[in-house]
């Protein structure tokens, strides 16, 4: 019990830190409903509130030195840390319903994992946003899918893009290694495993279940992986050194061998055999272990 309070108390302080860490560093965007902006809207742990800078009349977003604000907080003594910001943008909190373009969202990263599962989407535009038009459609760089958090545009009926920022809390279903695994070795149920994990990014497109044709290892992958399109490739209908049936095609008559394959290949794949002769010619594959004189 002892021990479990302990550990309880140790997890209060780390995350205490944490947070007094984020909220005495100054970031680079923070949003505004009044115009001027108090040390409270950027840091609520100062002892005293006082006034930072006032955004000129009619701007919606206003670009200040990092360096003036850090300056105004230390004479006032309640010191930030800079980070690595170099300017701080303030933008006005827009009312902007952004249902539809989560909606947008949602359905992106459905289409290219069924399983996921969604808890929350944020949205943050870059600049004021009034509205948006009605018809708004957000188009996602091509790979946006691999990471759970990107920059989408919205154009408007004049084709200017404007800008967001997003960022999806998720988890999904993916295909993990269940031990260690050998370059060349079959992708079955045998070696995977579906494990759920919070979406981050993946350096490729992971696999939520077994493809449909025969698949191998690109590499040797440590116990408990996660699989993406990068690890795996096609496997061969065709394997060096395997016996293999050659075709001969002469009008309509079909003269059979055997032979034996000196590469590996897929469909279609233009090999080199060698016949009982030990003399090597080149065949097309066009099945399991079967090929076509060329």
């Amino acid at each position: 019990m002892l021990q479990l309070h302990l550990m309880s108390k140790f997890i209060f302080i780390i995350i205490f830190f944490l947070s007094n860490l984020y909220a005495n560093t100054l970031q680079q965007s923070y949003f505004f409903t009044s115009a001027t902006i108090k040390s409270a809207d950027l840091n609520a742990n100062c002892s005293k509130d006082f006034e930072i800078l006032r955004i000129p009349d009619g701007k919606t977003s206003y670009r200040v030195n990092a360096q003036i604000i850090l300056k105004t907080f230390e004479l006032n003594g309640c010191p930030l840390d800079s980070g690595k910001t170099k300017y701080v943008n303030f933008t006005k909190r827009s009312n902007t319903d952004y249902t539809q373009l989560e909606e947008q969202i949602t359905t992106y990263f459905l289409a290219n994992y069924p399983s996921m599962t969604i808890q929350s989407i944020q949205i943050i535009p870059h600049g004021y946003i009034e509205s948006l038009p009605k018809s708004a459609r957000a188009v996602f760089d091509k790979d946006g899918y691999t990471k759970n958090k990107g920059v989408f545009y919205v154009p408007d009926a004049n084709g200017v893009r404007h800008y967001f920022e997003y960022s999806v809390d998720a988890s999904l279903q993916v295909l993990h290694t269940m031990q260690k695994t050998s370059r060349k070795e079959p992708l079955t149920s045998n070696n995977t495993t579906l494990k759920n994990v919070p979406f981050t990014s993946f350096r490729g497109t992971p696999l939520i279940t077994l493809p449909e044709k025969s698949y191998r290892f690109r590499s040797s992958l440590k116990a408990d992986t996660i699989i993406t399109d990068r690890h795996i490739e096609p496997r061969p209908i065709v394997l060096r050194d395997a016996k293999v049936s050659v075709q001969v095609r002469s009008d309509s008559v079909i003269v059979e061998f055997i032979a034996t394959a000196m590469q590996e290949g897929a469909l279609y794949d233009i090999i080199t055999i060698e016949k009982a002769d030990k003399k090597r010619i080149r065949a097309k594959i066009i099945g399991d272990n079967t090929v076509e004189l060329q």
